[in-house]
């Protein structure tokens, strides 16, 4: 039963995606036209999404924007600008959105194959972003007491972020035979992995229902694998999101998401238990430090915990387990009672339970992963988001190259346009003073890969941009050299009509037809004029 002065666990799922405007009047498109922000906004306008831009209201906001460098900001807030007529939509970096529910009534719930959890809405959040990525974030309370358990934390963890399935079950008597290959009984196969990795159902209660039927019929799969669930296609007016990337079925703009991720939402979870805190404690103290230490990084529920598994831990190695667990924890205050574990799709927080935290005046810690981490993980997101989208905007551009695209020197210039926006004004080496976030987001940025990522990415945009200098450099050449002819050509007439123009001396010769020789003169004019208006198309024939 619900309490609202308790608090067991505190859950985010967050769903970062790639977002862009699809239809034929988009098809040929630059990159800024697919992800004009201004058109999104405008298409949430009378829909349950309000736009909230930042203003310092409370104490929470202003120590969550005080956390973070100032030119951190852009990026993570939706700043509110002075009212002026200069302001360009067209110039919005990020939108900041608040899906309009009442706030801890709604129930988010998870349908497993033994039990249904049923977990507050907090709120249900999206920002939009001018590069054509998204985030979308449940905020979730777990008030129940009877859904309060170690084993009950890790399966709302890994049942409620998944969004569709990631492998079917196949019927284990035909394993080794050549009907393996032929087996497509998807219900049933649907039915097995609903058994260990999905939730039967998912619902945000009064709003949509998910029961995953779609991936029953294959047929569904011809526009990609991930079909849009209800929880989150229903938040959205109607048909307005599609993955289809070419809709040709209507003139209607459609705008075309995909995951950034997998088949699962990245898992930000508090969870306060005091039980268990002393037991990895005591693990950590009794034979000595360095040693219990050790014995604190081979616990199985906190592998669990922290890599979001569920019946079973998926390192069944000792050696390895206490390896990932070593690089996958902060424990700069262990003694007090605090574990914070980061992977590439998870940020865990243990502490100790929340009304502990308050006599001990720590309640904050709850508030800081509500707040501050939440926003470390979202920033990582949206760096991993936008390194995935401009790589698959070179591989996409680099096909062009092949088909000789007319327009394929604006595309690299608009991509590299973006890119050099991404670096100035979103990919951070260091983004708060703080030690402890220093260390945090140098974990999730080492995880994620980001800074290898990013230096791929480089390398790939600058070849690609160093190929169209070449191909300009080489077009550069082929106008001087047509120029070059045509000089030849018209020079000499050229020079006989400067010499015949000439006053210097007087030519009294009856017998030259001076009507003659001044249409001459008119017709060598009009034909360097013609030359030239044909040298400038064929100039831009090249250039394309």
């Amino acid at each position: 039963m619900n309490n609202p002065q308790q608090l067991f666990s505190y859950h985010v799922f967050l769903f970062p995606f790639q977002w862009k405007y699809t239809g034929e009047k988009f098809k040929d498109t630059l990159i800024e036209e697919k992800n004009k922000l201004s058109d999104f906004i405008f298409a949430l306008k009378n829909s349950k999404w309000k736009r909230e831009q930042f203003e310092i209201k409370t104490i929470l906001e202003y120590n969550e924007a005080n956390y973070f460098y100032d030119f951190v900001r852009d990026i993570l807030y939706d700043f509110k600008k002075p009212e002026n007529k200069d302001n360009n939509p067209d110039d919005t970096f990020i939108a900041h959105f608040e899906y309009q529910i009442p706030s801890d009534t709604v129930h988010y719930k998870i349908k497993t194959a033994k039990v249904e959890y049923k977990l507050l809405i907090d709120s249900i959040l999206l920002h939009l972003y001018s590069t054509g990525i998204g985030v979308l974030s449940f905020h979730l309370n777990n008030r129940d007491e009877n859904q309060s358990k170690e084993d009950d934390i890790l399966k709302i963890n890994q049942f409620g972020r998944r969004i569709y399935p990631p492998f079917f079950g196949l019927d284990v008597d035909i394993t080794g035979t050549q009907a393996q290959f032929n087996y497509d009984d998807f219900k049933k196969g649907l039915e097995f992995v609903k058994y260990s990795e999905l939730a039967k159902t998912i619902e945000i209660e009064g709003i949509a229902h998910e029961e995953f039927l779609d991936y029953t019929n294959p047929n569904n799969f011809k526009n990609g694998l991930f079909i849009i669930p209800d929880f989150i296609k229903k938040l959205f007016p109607a048909n307005l999101l599609t993955t289809k990337l070419i809709d040709d079925t209507s003139n209607e703009t459609k705008i075309h998401i995909a995951p950034v991720l997998d088949d699962r939402m990245f898992v930000i979870c508090w969870y306060g238990n005091k039980e268990i805190l002393n037991r990895l404690r005591l693990n950590s103290f009794q034979k000595g430090r360095f040693q219990n230490r050790l014995l604190l990084l081979s616990d199985d529920w906190f592998y669990k915990f922290l890599f979001v598994d569920g019946e079973f831990k998926t390192c069944q190695n000792d050696k390895m387990t206490k390896e990932l667990l070593e690089k996958h924890t902060n424990l700069r205050w262990l003694n007090y009672g605090t574990i914070f574990g980061l992977s590439r799709y998870s940020f865990v927080c243990l502490t100790n339970d929340l009304s502990n935290l308050k006599n001990n005046r720590a309640a904050f810690l709850l508030n800081h992963v509500q707040t501050l981490y939440y926003k470390l993980v979202e920033l990582c997101l949206v760096q991993r988001a936008c390194i995935l989208k401009f790589s698959d905007e070179v591989t996409e551009i680099s096909g062009f190259i092949k088909k000789n695209e007319k327009h394929l020197s604006d595309k690299v210039s608009s991509l590299y346009k973006q890119y050099i926006r991404f670096v100035n004004k979103i990919y951070f080496r260091e983004v708060t003073a703080q030690e402890q976030g220093i260390e945090l987001y140098n974990l999730l940025q080492e995880h994620m890969k980001l800074k290898d990522q990013v230096k791929d990415l480089d390398d790939e945009i600058s070849e690609l941009h160093n190929y169209m200098e070449m191909q300009e450099q080489r077009s550069e050449n082929k106008v001087i050299t047509l120029l070059t002819k045509l000089t030849a050509i018209f020079l000499p007439a050229s020079l006989i009509a400067g010499i015949f123009g000439m006053n210097s001396f007087e030519l009294k010769s009856e017998n030259i037809n001076w009507n003659i020789l001044s249409f001459s003169l008119i017709l060598i004019t009009a034909s360097i004029a013609t030359a030239i208006i044909w040298l400038n198309l064929k100039i831009k024939q090249i250039k394309r």
